[in-house]
């Protein structure tokens, strides 16, 4: 329109000047985050440095960052009680996660990517995340059924109560460094979750994670840790395929990639619907046939009263509700798939880099992992508004 004001555009010294004072504007906290989340290998490193040095020099290879404690004294077969100082392994392996993850994803599997051919930098990060959760999950449930299989709750439920406490507060090194690795891992993700680009389901995924840490702690408190390992089991199955099904559609392989997601679908019905709803019917029910009731004996390690397992109870609920949740997106990228041929992630608002993307289920396994080595998409943002400028 003649008459209408035309818009003078910034000129570059303008632009730079503005940029410079939002900078200046942004709080301490901003930038103090944003270091972290930006130099996360420096940081892990060095902090794990500090921790094994001081095990090594000074703590004479006995620091509760690196080694198991409260170990029952003059146990014939070397078992521990779980106790206060156990916080200090789960924040090393808090540590050491968010260190492998970072390594992992950007010297190994980003690189692969590339070299494969993978150009965008959106997907090289989605490469990246996925790939690391395939691997994680497959060793976690590994080791998981592996610490089932040498323990009473082998293919059994009544394992999960028998004897309790006793048996049951006496913990193998084996099940002890697992489950406290595994609650490392945990308080990791929500570290990972935090500092990622926010998605549609960030908030059903927070809940998932503080439910999930919720449960871990409990459990190990109450003396519940076969329990937790089975529930542990049936989650990490499914993500193996998610995870590997993501991976194979970033390198267009479109045919494993759909048996994948299959897969997938097959396995989250059996153990995260099937085999969980059995679990919590073995807390319910079968409990009290092994359990006196209101059984409450801290002095003892006992916690099993009718209000705990009902708590318990309550969490397990609101996890398999979140699971529910999730099983409805997926049905609706199966419903799409079948009419329309896409399989495309329709939580993901805010993750399209403008490549043809989508990725290739509406996953838990965001729920699960929370991924993302968060200086990536920062940094596109960051490119946006200067080009924007």
């Amino acid at each position: 329109m003649a008459g209408a004001k035309r818009t003078r555009k910034q000129s570059y010294f303008e632009a730079k000047a503005a940029r410079e004072t939002a900078a200046k504007q942004r709080t301490y906290l901003a930038k103090t985050g944003e270091w972290v989340v930006d130099h996360q290998e420096g940081w892990t490193l060095t902090l794990l440095a500090v921790i094994h040095g001081y095990d090594q020099l000074a703590a004479g290879a006995t620091s509760p960052f690196v080694h198991l404690q409260h170990k029952i004294p003059e146990d014939s077969e070397d078992r521990y009680y779980r106790g206060t100082r156990d916080i200090y392994f789960v924040l090393h392996w808090t540590v050491v996660f968010t260190y492998i993850r970072v390594v992992v994803m950007s010297r190994l599997l980003e690189p692969f990517a590339r070299w494969y051919g993978v150009k965008s930098a959106h997907k090289l990060t989605r490469f990246g995340e996925q790939g690391w959760l395939a691997i994680y999950y497959t060793l976690s449930n590994a080791a998981g059924l592996y610490v089932m299989y040498n323990g009473p709750h082998w293919m059994n439920s009544r394992g999960f109560w028998e004897g309790y406490p006793e048996g049951h507060r006496q913990m193998s090194a084996l099940m002890k460094t697992y489950y406290l690795m595994q609650m490392g891992f945990w308080f990791h993700q929500i570290f990972v979750l935090l500092i990622e680009e926010r998605r549609k389901d960030f908030v059903v995924m927070f809940a998932h994670h503080i439910a999930t840490c919720n449960l871990l702690v409990w459990s190990l408190y109450a003396n519940f840790t076969r329990i937790g390992n089975a529930i542990l089991c049936t989650m990490d199955l499914a993500d193996i395929f998610l995870s590997a099904a993501k991976c194979l559609r970033y390198l267009k392989m479109e045919k494993l990639s759909v048996t994948s997601f299959v897969v997938f679908i097959l396995s989250w019905i059996y153990t995260r619907h099937y085999l969980y709803m059995k679990i919590m019917l073995s807390i319910i029910n079968e409990s009290r046939q092994y359990i006196p009731k209101d059984m409450w004996h801290p002095e003892k390690g006992a916690y099993a009263s009718t209000n705990v397992l009902l708590v318990f109870s309550i969490l397990l609920g609101v996890l398999q509700l979140l699971l529910i949740y999730w099983y409805v997106l997926m049905m609706r990228i199966v419903y799409r798939f079948i009419f329309n041929g896409n399989l495309e992630d329709n939580r993901s608002d805010s993750e399209d880099d403008g490549d043809n993307r989508g990725d290739v289920c509406a996953s838990e396994n965001g729920n699960r992992n929370g991924s993302g080595s968060g200086n990536s998409s920062r940094k596109q943002q960051q490119n946006s508004k200067k080009k924007a400028e």
